[in-house]
């Protein structure tokens, strides 16, 4: 019997393995870079190594036979996305209105870090809010 090769065969297990591997590998490189002051070259090491794993992550259930996510995994990583988001929201929105308020009173100063964290919370509920209204046209 003549069968038609698929581009890969391989298992969820594998598939797993292999995504968490190269992230560990970019990690320990990172970390290894710092170690050692050689940051640049742990920097690459980092990034390279991460891409391949998060080109694995996304490119290989495209094109592999046997397929790697059902709908456990979606309902999984939905209830935890939508816990993650919550949490971010409702910390932000209950802290972030005091900690201004404290500010201009000056009874809190508001430091360049806690800035930025302000700042990347407001950017993920944008681009959450951007996608939650681009989806349905996709869809």
């Amino acid at each position: 019997m003549n069968q038609t090769p698929d581009l890969i065969g391989i298992d969820r297990r594998t598939y797993n393995v292999l995504t968490w591997v190269f992230v560990a590998i970019g990690c320990l490189g990172l970390l290894t870079g710092i170690f050692m002051d050689q940051q640049l070259l742990g920097t690459v090491a980092y990034l390279v190594a991460v891409w391949i794993g998060m080109l694995v992550a996304f490119g290989v259930p495209y094109i592999n036979r046997v397929k790697l996510h059902d709908e456990r995994d979606w309902n999984l990583h939905n209830r935890v996305s939508g816990l993650t988001l919550g949490i971010v929201c409702i910390v932000t929105v209950s802290v972030v209105p005091a900690l201004y308020v404290l500010n201009a009173g000056g009874y809190f100063i508001i430091t360049p870090t806690l800035w930025g964290a302000i700042y990347l919370a407001s950017a993920l509920a944008l681009v959450y809010g951007v996608c939650y209204m681009l989806v349905p046209f996709w869809n």
